[in-house]
This record gives C-alpha cells, sequence and structure tokens, in this order.
C-alpha cells in the first residue's frame, strides 16, 4: 500500500489551509488503496521548530514591511532564482535541510504533497538521494509562481491562467492548473446569512463589515478601525486579529471607544472562519490568497487596502482587476466612506457578488488534485 505525505507548515495561514483542502479530497477518494500521513514535520525537532519561528517571522516582516520581502525577491534575480535556492538552503538552512529529510526518511512516503517552497525543495532533495521512486507534487496556494519554487518537481499544481503562464515561463515540466481549492469546512458552510449572524449574536438588519490583514494582524486593520468608528451611520464591524494577541487586546479595548451607531466586534484566531464571512456584506483585507477566495466562496465583495510584495499584487489583479470580486480603495477615509455608501445602498455591490457567484467552491481543485494522484501515482 502506497503511502502519501502531506505536508504542514505555518507561514501565515496560506498553505496550511491549502494542504487541508488537499488533506480533505484524498480522504473523499480513498477507499482503502493508500495510506495518508498528515504531518507538520517542523514540530518534530527543537531546530526545525525555531525555524518554522523564523518563517512566521519573515511573513509577519513581510506584511508590515513591503520593501522587506521585496529586496528579497530582488536579490533572487542577481544570480537567478534557483541557484539562489540551492545556495540558501546548502549554507544559511543546511543544518535545518539536513533535519527535516531526516523527517522525511523516517516516514519513507511513495508521494509527497507539499504547499511551501521549503518543504518543496526538501522533499526533491529527499528523492533524489535517497529514494528516487518517490514522488514529489507540489501545489502553489499563490495566484503566482515565485522564483524559489522548485522546478524539479514531479507535478506542479497552480490554479489560475497567470500562474499556469508564469510556471510555462519559469521551465516547470509537468504543471497542472486546477479551479480553485476548497477545504471542507468552506464546502459545508450553506447555511444562511441570518443563521450565522444568529449563531455569533450579530444583528440581522446591521450591514457588517469584517476586517483583517492575515493570521497575525500586522498591516492596516488597527488604522482603519479607528477611522470606521468616524462612520455616520448604523455600521457592525468583526474585527479579526487572529494570532496576535496583543492586537485583540488592543481592539477589545477600542469596542468601548465607539460611537453608539458603530457596533465592533473583536475576534481572535477564528477555526470556522468561513461562518464569518458569510455573516458579512463587505470584507475589508489586504490581499492574502487565501483570505480574499474564502471570501469570494462566501460570495462576500472584497475591499483591498494594501499588498505586500508581488504574491499579494497578483492576488489584487486576479481577484479585483480580472474577475470583478470588489475593488481597491488604500485610503481609510475613502473605505469608510464607501461603506457609507453602500449602507445608504446595498445594491452597489450585486455586481461583484454576480461575479463570486461564477467561482463555485464545488468545483474543487482540491479534489481534481486527488482524483490525479488516483490516477496516475496510485
Amino acid at each position: 500500500m502506497k503511502k502519501i505525505l502531506v505536508t504542514f507548515v505555518e507561514a501565515g495561514l496560506g498553505h496550511i489551509v491549502a494542504a487541508q483542502a488537499i488533506l480533505d479530497a484524498l480522504k473523499v477518494q480513498n477507499n482503502g488503496e493508500f495510506e495518508i500521513v498528515a504531518k507538520d514535520l517542523f514540530k518534530e525537532n527543537e531546530t526545525l521548530v525555531k525555524f518554522e519561528n523564523f518563517l512566521i517571522s519573515e511573513t509577519k516582516k513581510a506584511s508590515k514591511a513591503p520593501l522587506h520581502s521585496n529586496i528579497q525577491l530582488a536579490f533572487m534575480k542577481i544570480i537567478g532564482s534557483q541557484n539562489t535556492l540551492k545556495l540558501v538552503h546548502s549554507t544559511v538552512y543546511r543544518k535545518q535541510m539536513t533535519l527535516y529529510v531526516k523527517e522525511l526518511k523516517k516516514i519513507r512516503p511513495d508521494i509527497i504533497i507539499d504547499t511551501h517552497y521549503f518543504t518543496s525543495y526538501a522533499s526533491v532533495y529527499y528523492r533524489d538521494r535517497l529514494d528516487p521512486n518517490c514522488k514529489v507534487i507540489t501545489y502553489d496556494p499563490d495566484n503566482n509562481v515565485h522564483g524559489w519554487w522548485c522546478r524539479k518537481v514531479d507535478c506542479f499544481i497552480v490554479n489560475n491562467d497567470i500562474a499556469y503562464g508564469q510556471a510555462i515561463k519559469g521551465g516547470f515540466c509537468n504543471i497542472l492548473q486546477v479551479p480553485f481549492i476548497a477545504r471542507q469546512n468552506i464546502i459545508a458552510a450553506n447555511e444562511s446569512k441570518e443563521f450565522y449572524r444568529d449563531k455569533y449574536n450579530i444583528d440581522r438588519n446591521a450591514f457588517v463589515v469584517k476586517i483583517a490583514d492575515g493570521a497575525y494582524a500586522q498591516a492596516k486593520l488597527e488604522s482603519f478601525v479607528r477611522e470606521f468608528a468616524n462612520c455616520t451611520k448604523p455600521l457592525t464591524v468583526l474585527a479579526i486579529a487572529g494570532k496576535n494577541e496583543q492586537k485583540y487586546d488592543m481592539l477589545v479595548k477600542l469596542r468601548d471607544e465607539m460611537p453608539k451607531n458603530v457596533t465592533l466586534i473583536p475576534f481572535g484566531f477564528v477555526e470556522h472562519i468561513e461562518e464569518l464571512f458569510k455573516a458579512s456584506d463587505l470584507f475589508v483585507t489586504k490581499a492574502g490568497p487565501n483570505a480574499v477566495l474564502d471570501s469570494v466562496y462566501m460570495q462576500v465583495p472584497i475591499v483591498i487596502d494594501y499588498w505586500a510584495n508581488k504574491i499579494e499584487q497578483t492576488t489584487k489583479e486576479l481577484f479585483v482587476d480580472k474577475l470583478g470580486c470588489g475593488l481597491v480603495i488604500k485610503n481609510k477615509v475613502k473605505a469608510r466612506e464607501f461603506i457609507e455608501s453602500c449602507i445608504d445602498d446595498r445594491s452597489i455591490l450585486d455586481e461583484f457578488i454576480q461575479n463570486e457567484k461564477k467561482i463555485d467552491k464545488n468545483q474543487n481543485g482540491a479534489l481534481k488534485i486527488a482524483e490525479y494522484l488516483m490516477e496516475n501515482y496510485i
């Protein structure tokens, strides 16, 4: 019986939810024909734990200071992205690579599914040196293809035309394009807006804005929430601090400072975040691929207020410019004014909602990935 390893890594939540969606789909497809192992191998060793924390830190820096990640992306072009990938992971991160590959050796998988560039590169390293029969499948959860995705994988999977074209240009050999993926929680979230508002004690008749800027709340959340306090009309704001406990505590204090017409409801990390999307009328966020896609699946229009790097810029280009699921408003005052206009006339959002309805969560790319694996590798 073949063993499929689905790897998890925290560096923002996009990689985790992508891996979870693929894992969910594999479980649906599995009739006892293969064994599934799902693991965050970084949790198996103290040095790897520290490295995962470093990846989290880098994600936070990228959200807070765009220049940080843009300098890194520019540096990759000096000697070539694939050369940079190999150089950095054979020198600076050599110890981490060795330890991670050691964990792979313990599992001895026949197929490895990755959603992060480090785990993908490490899996190829493991295959080439220890098990040439192992197949390495990489799903890119972003909406573009950056230079550090290893080109030597057995199959590289993307979810849109932009990324597919970049993968071809980047020299990937076996490219599979699937629809956007959806984890099981998204698929199952089919109750009404009123149902979810009742569940979270939200006024059924309110105009509800959900605001977040990633799992670590490092971008514009606080300044926008403070601006929404100036709203002259009845408004409910669901502010998501994610794993940023300090930001959550700030929101709790700010809640008591809101005028009577503005209801602020702070949240920390929410496991079923899709329910809060469904309870909302509008989502204000930075251009994180996962959060934007969740909002689109729940048919809630988006206002993108910020993007930190080329990955997030492509998300804006795809979901705003190409698919018409919302608009860009970087200025907090203009965002508040747009919300006030929507409170007066909710039909302003109708065109965005109709465009989002064209992106069907039941056309699940994760199931397409599972079917591909069954047909080609099991």
